[in-house]
């Protein structure tokens, strides 16, 4: 059976390192084409990566043999640049955040289904190792029922590029809180129903929040804290789960995207840091977990395997439109100081 040739939208690290080196990886997928507006990048494409390099979005449009589009371009060009490749018969994978707000993804969503071809967004943290192991931890009951869970990403550095301009969707709470409350959403059972957040910018004096507190309370009364910082180095555990029979830490993050970077993610090494405190003692019995090895190439299968019918597609479009609604409620109770009710309806 023949490959499906897969585009790949811009080539800074994202495009570079993630797309392009994943897709390499699937033995169903073929890299035939990157778009590019810098010369010495399209030179490097055609020697190092044996593929077509485009200068302009619409000449990869107008290429026929191209199956799937993969947009690693800045957040602002994800839903017209998906709904432009859908129409065009191509099945689109956008990067994270799926867009740069709800009614956006509606639009790309309204248009998969008009055009009747697949959606999905890269969370591939879904298959990060200390999620998997996280997610693993509850489903065996090893903290009880969980009430409260914190999850954080912080450094002291500033966003660069068009990552540090609003305009372009820039700020770690979009970047990295994607990945974080897609998480909190997949391990939370029903819907949310409020969310509060807090903004602070100033330190780096540019037009996107500094350090972000977001706060999304369920239906069945689990609170999750989503902490996004670039104004601070990792003080907070990556992870705290908070449950009726102990407490789950874990810290680090999984080694996946340094061994990738690398040129090989298969070097990366898994450490067990994932520590549980169980209750009812004071002292509390302490026991460490093993790691689940996380897998980013799993995405791109499941894509491949989604597109040939041979499998349901496990990142859908509308469970990454929950994410934009929790995105959209902390913006606006940011702005106003109140928490914000969520309309978390999925759509198909």
């Amino acid at each position: 059976m023949n490959k499906l040739n897969v585009a790949v939208v811009g080539y800074g690290l994202a495009g570079r390192c993630f797309h392009a080196y994943l897709v390499g990886l699937v033995p169903d997928l073929k890299l035939r084409a990157v778009v590019s507006s810098r010369p010495e990048a399209r030179e490097a494409i055609e020697r190092d990566l044996v593929a077509i390099a485009y200068a302009d979005f619409e000449q990869l449009l107008a290429d026929d043999t191209v199956d799937l589009v993969v947009l690693a371009t800045p957040n602002d060009l994800h839903a017209p640049h998906a709904i432009a490749a859908l129409a065009a018969g191509k099945h689109v994978v956008t990067d994270k955040p799926m867009a740069l707000d709800r009614g956006e993804a509606d639009a790309m969503i309204a248009a998969a289904a008009k055009h009747d071809r697949l959606l999905s967004v890269f969370q591939n943290r879904r298959w990060d190792a200390d999620y998997l192991t996280i997610r693993r931890a509850i489903e065996d009951e090893r903290v009880g029922k969980p009430f409260r869970l914190e999850l954080a990403w912080m450094a002291h550095a500033p966003p660069r590029t068009w990552r540090a301009k609003h305009v372009h969707g820039g700020g770690k709470f979009v970047d990295f809180g994607a990945h974080l409350i897609d998480q909190a959403l997949q391990l939370i059972p029903g819907p949310v129903d409020r969310v509060y957040a807090r903004f602070q910018s100033g330190l780096w004096k540019n037009d996107v929040e500094d350090h972000a507190e977001c706060t999304i309370g369920f239906a069945g009364g689990v609170e999750v804290q989503i902490t996004t910082s670039s104004a601070a180095p990792q003080a907070k555990p990556r992870w705290l789960v908070m449950g009726s029979g102990g407490t789950l830490t874990q810290r680090g993050l999984d080694p996946q995207e340094k061994a990738m970077v690398a040129g090989d993610i298969d070097a990366a090494a898994e450490v067990p840091t994932h520590r549980v405190v169980h209750a009812p003692t004071v002292s509390g019995t302490q026991e460490e977990l093993e790691t689940v090895p996380g897998r980013w190439r799993s995405y791109y299968e499941n894509v491949a395997d989604a597109i040939l019918g041979r499998a349901e597609l496990a990142v859908t479009a509308a469970s990454v439109r929950r994410v934009m609604a929790v995105i959209d409620a902390a913006r606006q109770s940011a702005a106003t100081g109140q928490a914000v009710e969520v309309d978390d309806t999925a759509q198909a």
